[in-house]
């Protein structure tokens, strides 16, 4: 399915990330050279600017959590700076959950990864769980 394809991109974009701080690897990619190659293979997938823009967006979220020292320094937080808080990114999710869109499991990970130490549970928990239950349900539906 095309939705399943896309959100690989961003896995393999994130396992990719810990490349940034593997000490000796000279080879390493920059989050802007991550960010180019996930839109170039969203581009390819035929994904519409929405849904590209979406898992962007979640990595974005993702980068500024986990590596945010060296997003600062990328064209891509020039990009998304503006959206890169838990408030524009709870009523993303939510708009994701009514509209079913399997972007949320990206969204679902990032969250985990990202966000769990850094607001208050009572914020936390509840959409933690409201996330998980769609993004179940989604992938149910992917198997039937």
């Amino acid at each position: 399915m095309k939705e399943i394809s896309m959100n690989h991109v961003i896995w393999l974009a994130i396992k990719n990330l810990k490349r940034l701080v593997e000490p000796g690897d000279f080879k390493r990619p920059s989050i802007d050279a991550i960010f180019s190659a996930c839109e170039k293979e969203l581009c390819a997938l035929d994904a519409s600017e929405r849904e590209i823009n979406l898992r962007l967006f979640a990595l974005a979220l993702y980068c500024h959590k986990i590596y945010s020292s060296d997003f600062l320094k990328s064209a891509a937080f020039a990009r998304f700076s503006e959206a890169l808080d838990y408030y524009h990114f709870r009523n993303t999710a939510k708009m994701l959950i009514r509209e079913n869109n399997y972007a949320l499991v990206v969204f679902w990970v990032v969250f985990r990864l990202s966000f769990v130490n850094t607001i208050p549970q009572d914020d936390y928990l509840p959409l933690e769980q409201e996330l998980q239950d769609k993004s179940l349900e989604l992938g149910m539906n992917l198997l039937y």
